[in-house]
């Protein structure tokens, strides 16, 4: 009787397991950013290297405020993060994206599992990990200029690392941004 019981848990439970495996990552080099008038600093258009396709690409672990001020409730959520009003946090929403922008003008990397980050785009959205060209972790420099919140879903990185040493280390850069004044945090008290 025991047996039995174990057998069919066990067939119950595996094909469950190998569900919940995640996706090894998937590393895209020579993506290029692709002007869109819905691009933010944490999610736009790419054009990815590998087969020329286009794809909506959602950082990891941050989250920059909105442009869109349809998004009322979103953006005094992101506002209150910062301890800023709105408008503030809609000035930010346009400092990220010109600054996502401008670090993605050379061609990038993208590191992704094509896990969906939902979102309203006909192509849909896919969490990435960014590297520019000059090597730098797009998430960690949006952090360490003040212009997004520590935020989002949780991974193992795609070198192995894992997210709670990641988050501690933009906790840090936070902290310096936050202590410089940079970015949101320049309008705090």
């Amino acid at each position: 009787m025991l047996r039995a019981l174990f057998i069919l848990l066990v067939g119950i439970i595996s094909p469950l397991s190998a569900l919940a495996e995640p996706k090894p990552f998937q590393k895209v080099e020579h993506c290029k950013w692709k002007p869109d008038r819905w691009n933010d600093g944490d999610s736009f258009h790419v054009i990815t290297g590998d087969a020329g396709r286009e794809i909506v690409a959602r950082l990891y672990f941050v989250d920059t405020p909105e442009a869109e001020t349809a998004y009322r409730d979103r953006l005094d959520e992101q506002a209150a993060y910062f301890g800023i009003t709105r408008e503030q946090a809609t000035t930010i929403a346009h400092e990220a994206a010109a600054f996502t922008a401008k670090q993605l003008a050379k061609p990038f990397t993208v590191w992704t599992r094509w896990r969906s980050a939902l979102g309203r785009s006909a192509l849909g959205r896919v969490y990435c990990i960014i590297i520019t060209a000059e090597g730098r972790d797009l998430d960690e420099l949006l952090i360490e200029n003040g212009l997004a919140r520590i935020y989002g879903t949780r991974t193992v990185l795609y070198d192995g690392r894992d997210s709670r040493a990641y988050l501690a280390k933009l906790a840090e850069l936070e902290a310096k941004a936050k202590q410089l004044k940079r970015g949101a945090w320049r309008f705090g008290k």
